[in-house]
């Protein structure tokens, strides 16, 4: 192997080993919230038949102060804070995208009181 194509293999192995990966090639990582910013709200948004739906805007909308507007990732996944005043069963959650409808949500039950609140939506094509 020349020395040309040797250093080139070896800076590209290099690339990808301090590369990190990520399980579902996402960053994302629980332990590191922040406790003042309240719970943490996530899950996925998919369509009527399990696949994900990326750039959907996934809303939580609490019932005084501003609402949430971000969008699911490659995966459909989304997560974000409200505020650590507001108590999960005052936000509701909704998703949208256009060219779909709303055609359900589904927060995972028994999460009043913890940290991390999953609520999964789902679209349908119009």
């Amino acid at each position: 192997m020349s020395v040309l194509i040797r250093t080139l293999v070896l800076t590209a192995c290099a690339a990808v080993v301090a590369a990190p990966a990520f399980a579902g090639g996402d960053d994302y990582d629980a332990n590191n919230d922040e406790e003042g910013k309240g719970p943490a709200y996530f899950g996925f948004v998919r369509d009527h038949r399990g696949s994900p739906v990326s750039e959907a805007q996934v809303t939580l909308k609490p019932k005084t102060g501003e609402p949430v507007v971000l969008k699911t990732n490659v995966l459909g996944l989304y997560r974000s804070h409200v505020t650590k005043e507001v108590a999960p069963a005052d936000v509701e959650v909704s998703c949208s995208k256009t060219g779909y409808k709303q055609a359900g949500v589904m927060r995972r039950p028994g999460q009043e009181q913890d940290m991390h609140i999953e609520t999964n939506c789902t679209l349908q094509r119009l």
